[in-house]
């Protein structure tokens, strides 16, 4: 008799974990399968063709003149995003804002301190410059007139709070990416109008938006193989 209960309980101990086991995995699944289809991408094959009939006016951006407000985009993959970029499927990885006099506004930028991955930073100084970097892009709005220096101080405060940290915007009102925090800032301050905007804003959707918005931005120089 005890040892029809012990196999009675041992039966029912393993069905239950089973199923907890799997039901778990099924919320996993459908929350990884939701993330991913929340990520703006698009691929090397897409960027080719948008970018197939425009001329860039610079091969580097040593070569590139850049003013303040333009936007940077690029794709480089370094040891502490490549485990985030890389299962997003994303082309470009990287985005940061030009506030001028040669500092860059970047999230998530230098890895040398991981507590500090909001910062205002010399652009002479900054990985940008590396010679390894040649897919990239210069993105210039046209339509900042007095908002370009409400845009710079907001970005200037969020750099300098330590409340603010990289994190994607749902998991609080500080948490902020490279891409998401550069979009917000046009957006709010008019100088784009968008609808339909995308649950998750990535680098691929600056690039996009420059392409498919010509009123909106031009596109100062590129490079991209």
């Amino acid at each position: 008799m005890k040892e029809m209960k012990k196999k009675f309980f041992l039966r029912t101990w393993f069905l239950v974990t089973s199923a907890t086991i799997f039901v778990f995995l099924v919320i996993i699944s459908g929350i990884c399968i939701w993330f991913y289809g929340s990520v703006f991408r698009v691929s090397r094959s897409q960027v080719m063709q948008e970018l197939s009939s425009k001329k860039s006016l610079c091969e580097t951006l040593n070569t590139c003149s850049i003013l303040p407000g333009d936007i940077l985009i690029r794709k480089y993959m370094t040891q502490r995003i490549q485990y985030i970029d890389k299962p997003l499927n994303i082309f470009f990885t990287h985005a940061a804002f030009y506030l001028g006099d040669g500092k860059l506004f970047e999230v998530f930028g230098p890895e040398k301190n991981s507590n500090d991955d909001i910062q205002i930073l010399e652009l002479s100084k900054s990985d940008w410059l590396n010679s390894d970097i040649t897919n990239f892009m210069i993105i210039r709005p046209k339509k900042y007139s007095e908002t370009l220096e409400t845009i710079k101080k907001t970005l200037t405060y969020i750099a300098n709070d330590s409340n603010y940290r990289f994190g994607l915007p749902f998991l609080g009102p500080q948490r902020v990416t490279c891409a998401d925090v550069i979009f917000d800032q046009l957006n709010k301050n008019g100088v784009v109008h968008v609808q339909d905007i995308p649950r998750i804003v990535t680098p691929d959707y600056l690039f996009w938006l420059a392409i498919h918005s010509p009123n909106d931005f031009e596109i100062v120089g590129f490079h991209v193989q």
